[in-house]
């Protein structure tokens, strides 16, 4: 976890499910900031009318206030939220886009020089407190901004900085890794199923061995190829499923599905350069 920011009024532009999770973890790890959630769903609006230390204003309102705005839309809205929103924008701020697919230059080309931009790419479990979060800085941003804005995920999310060359990379590897975890857990679940156990157990099992083992993961200074070979006794049962794996190519089959994520987050980025055209 990260030292929290100094008083600091932030503006979450879409209050859904990924931004919700990162307003949560701001009322809880920064208290001392102002919340503002910018949010067209009425029915979700009123919910966050609800929530003690919310305040909702429309987005002229919400982005004349903040010192950090957090755009939490569709990548396809993106930069037209923030084109509706640049000329209220006060000089200094930082805007955080958690959008896929959306470079620093088309969100840049929204906003004056005056204002820091930074992409975000954040995974699902943020949602509880265990999200994995990679934030690159463009033009303008500096170390203390960029601070600012780690410190505010850190309550829901490891925090990694990397260059934007590499959010891709960040991409297939946290940002849609969870899904991979998933697919795995239900494959598993059915496996098991098929095998005799009742699905309620089954499920408990399978969620309770991938915690476990992430748990172990980060804890221990042993890299997966150990921690796997410590599980897997010559001639044994974990050797035989093990094996089966290698045989199907399972490292492979890994390896294709990440480079296809990649592939496909690039061509978001020329389909973004399209629309900015």
């Amino acid at each position: 976890m990260t030292t929290p920011v100094d008083r600091t009024c932030v503006a979450m532009v879409g209050g859904g499910s990924m931004g919700g999770a990162i307003v949560e973890g701001i009322l809880s790890g920064v208290p001392e900031a102002r919340v503002i959630v910018v949010e067209a769903n009425e029915e979700l609006a009123e919910k966050w009318r609800s929530r003690e230390g919310v305040e909702v204003l429309p987005l002229a309102a919400a982005v004349s206030e903040a010192t950090v705005v957090f755009l939490a839309v569709k990548p396809h809205q993106i930069t037209e939220v923030l084109r509706e929103a640049a000329p209220d924008l006060r000089p200094g701020t930082t805007v955080v886009s958690i959008a896929a697919g959306v470079p620093l230059s088309s969100l840049e080309s929204c906003v004056g020089e005056e204002v820091a931009v930074v992409r975000a790419m954040p995974n699902t479990p943020v949602r509880v407190g265990r999200g994995a979060v990679g934030i690159a800085a463009g033009r303008g941003c500096t170390d203390a901004k960029l601070d600012d804005v780690s410190a505010l995920l850190g309550p829901v999310a490891t925090v990694v900085t990397i260059p934007e060359s590499s959010i891709d990379a960040l991409t297939a590897t946290s940002g849609s890794g969870p899904a991979y975890v998933f697919y795995l857990a239900e494959a598993m679940n059915k496996a098991a199923v098929d095998l005799g156990l009742d699905p309620a157990t089954a499920s408990t099992l399978v969620a309770e061995t991938i915690l476990g083992a992430g748990l172990l993961l980060a804890a221990s200074p042993d890299d997966p190829a150990a921690l796997r070979a410590a599980v897997t006794s010559k001639g044994g049962t974990t050797a035989a499923a093990t094996r089966v794996f290698d045989e199907r190519g399972l490292p492979e089959i890994v390896q294709a599905a990440m480079q296809a994520c990649v592939d496909r987050a690039e061509e978001m980025v020329r389909e973004q350069a399209d629309v900015d055209r």
